[in-house]
């Protein structure tokens, strides 16, 4: 196992269904042959991102406001930082399922994003991965006919379009290095992408 010569924290996002979760096992499992992974996910497993967890999944999701969604969401984000940086510390590799660009794409208008991104720990590299609301969508039905599980608030055709878009500003509004994936490809094109980039990280 290698010893990490320089701190690398790699952050996946995009809309729910874009196949990011698909990524993730795959880089990870890529990666750790070499090194040693710490992956965390936001909402993460702290009080708050259960509450996140609990409160996406209610019929009165729609009637919580937007202020308290925030609130926990900032929190949850905080913890997971600690979390990262102890995980740094100790020479490992950090991948990050969902970070503060999910909070700036669903909860907050462009003009706020650089000053509440600037509040946490920027990552080496971000992965956008881009899809179609549609095709986003397509891949949640199937997703929780198979799981049976409830369906989260967001996971709806038009929050999906909105926040999409958001998405896809984030690279001009913000001093991250980040990187839009095409994800309507094959799951190998895409990853064969992200390991490109990853290497390029590692060897520099």
């Amino acid at each position: 196992m290698k010893q990490m010569q320089k701190r690398i924290f790699i952050a996946f996002d995009g809309i729910d269904g874009n196949g990011k979760s698909t990524q993730i096992d795959l880089l990870k499992k890529n990666l750790e042959k070499n090194y040693s992974i710490f992956l965390i996910s936001t909402p993460s497993e702290s009080e708050y991102g259960k509450k996140i967890e609990n409160m996406l999944r209610r019929k009165e999701a729609s009637r919580i406001k937007k202020e308290k969604w925030f609130e926990f969401f900032k929190l949850d984000t905080e913890d997971v930082v600690r979390k990262i940086k102890i995980a740094l510390d100790e020479s490992k590799m950090v991948i990050c399922d969902r970070y503060y660009h999910s909070t700036l794409a669903y909860q907050l208008n462009e003009e706020k994003w650089q000053d509440y991104a600037s509040q946490f720990l920027t990552p080496t590299i971000t992965f956008i991965i881009d899809v179609s609301a549609d095709i986003a969508l397509e891949r949640v039905k199937e997703k929780y006919e198979n799981t049976k599980e409830k369906r989260s608030y967001f996971e709806k055709l038009e929050i999906l379009r909105k926040t999409r878009k958001k998405f896809l500003l984030l690279p001009n509004y913000l001093k991250d290095n980040i990187k839009i994936i095409d994800g309507n490809r094959s799951v190998q094109a895409v990853a064969k992408d992200i390991k490109k980039e990853i290497d390029i990280i590692i060897k520099s």
